[in-house]
């Protein structure tokens, strides 16, 4: 496949950041970056994934453009592995010049990376994927979705299972007002769906999938519309969809945005979301015990007047819970990290993970086997975007 070669504008360097932690915080850890192809080139997504064993995957969507194109946003992956970061191929895209976007990535139960995402073309949304062997990176431009109603393509999150992907899926049908969702995978000829999630009579919204361990879908969405919606939870049990409780939000019917699932040991879902709380978007974690939703702490933002925004949460083998955010006015948003320890929700590190005074976002966490966390984000530096990471022990 193509790769797009510049010449780096900075090197590839590893900071670790001494000095003790302050009240709260646990120790500093390692940051890592920029891991751009180019420095000198901006990036727009960020996505990472850890393996049980430690393996740290990050995906991101960074400037190709050549001279005189108008179009050229190239999907990249690099791994950490022993301590050592490598790329794993190069530009991923199908086609060229395009911009890709909408990423998503995840493992299967091997740690085996895979991509979802979105190379457009005119008015209409060309889902393509793409999951690593070992060696290098499938070709399935023959799976490939196409949707040319921009609002229902981006209804789309990805699990992952034995190296294939597990999707969950809008469609925006003509006959109904709203958007049905469904999950579906490749059955080695075209895309198989289980039945609808939803019926359809309402805008269905920022899915968010996981599988249980024996392979059981389970999704969390928004449905309502644009200011007034629910955060929604469903398993399938092997026949049917059935409901994991009521409604999450703390106030239901209100706004909410960005859902995000993940499950337990004992397979029960944790779910981050932001929602309306005075005009501001604020974050809130809850778990379900088996019987019942139950709100972990409050509000997590550090500041009540400044919005959240995208959260991402991870969990440990032993129950802990990991979220980070991104958090305050566009030019001047911090990333933050919170860990809960039963009782009430503890920075994970001292002030904000990125560097003072440098506008972050698209942050993301992941949790191995040993417990050690690690965070990539979006940072500006100047007028580039550069992709960070950051291990904490």
């Amino acid at each position: 496949m193509p790769t797009v070669r510049h010449t780096c504008a900075l090197s590839v360097v590893a900071l670790v950041l001494t000095g003790p932690a302050t009240a709260g915080g646990r120790e500093p850890g390692t940051v890592f970056g920029p891991l751009n192809v180019d420095s000198a080139r901006d990036v727009r997504e960020v996505r990472l994934a850890v393996a049980p064993d430690g393996a740290v995957t990050v995906a991101w969507t960074e400037d190709t453009r050549r001279p005189g194109e108008r179009f050229g946003q190239g999907v990249f992956v690099k791994r950490l592995v022993g301590g050592r970061w490598a790329p794993l191929g190069g530009n991923l895209n199908y086609s060229h010049p395009r911009d890709a976007t909408t990423l998503d990535l995840a493992l299967d139960e091997a740690g085996r990376p895979l991509l979802a995402w979105n190379e457009n073309l005119a008015h209409a949304d060309i889902h393509v994927f793409r999951a690593w062997t070992g060696t290098g990176w499938t070709s399935w431009d023959v799976r490939r979705l196409g949707q040319d109603l921009t609002y229902a393509a981006r209804v789309r999150a990805l699990a992952a299972r034995s190296g294939e992907p597990v999707l969950a899926w809008g469609v925006q049908d003509t006959d109904l007002p709203g958007t049905r969702l469904y999950v579906q995978t490749w059955n080695g000829r075209t895309w198989a769906r289980l039945p609808a999630l939803n019926s359809g009579r309402h805008v269905a919204l920022s899915p968010s999938v996981a599988l249980t361990g024996g392979g059981a879908p389970v999704v969390a969405w928004l449905e309502g519309d644009a200011a007034t919606s629910d955060v929604l939870v469903k398993r399938w049990n092997g026949a049917a969809w059935v409901p994991v409780g009521g409604p999450l939000n703390v106030r239901p019917g209100t706004y909410t945005f960005a859902p995000v699932l993940r499950l337990d040991e004992e397979d029960r879902p944790v779910v981050a979301w932001l929602e309306d709380r005075g005009g501001i978007d604020t974050l809130f974690v809850k778990r379900w015990t088996g019987r019942a939703w139950r709100l972990l702490g409050g509000a997590l933002n550090v500041d009540a007047g400044k919005p959240a925004e995208r959260p991402s949460l991870a969990l440990g083998a032993d129950g802990r819970v990991v979220v980070a955010w991104a958090e305050g006015p566009e030019g001047k948003r911090r990333v933050y990290a919170r860990t809960w320890d039963g009782r009430g929700w503890r920075p994970l590190v001292a002030g904000s993970v990125g560097a003072p005074g440098h506008d972050a976002d698209f942050a993301n966490v992941g949790l191995d086997g040993r417990g050690r966390v690690t965070l990539a984000w979006r940072e500006r530096r100047g007028n580039t975007h550069l992709v960070l990471a950051r291990q904490v022990p």
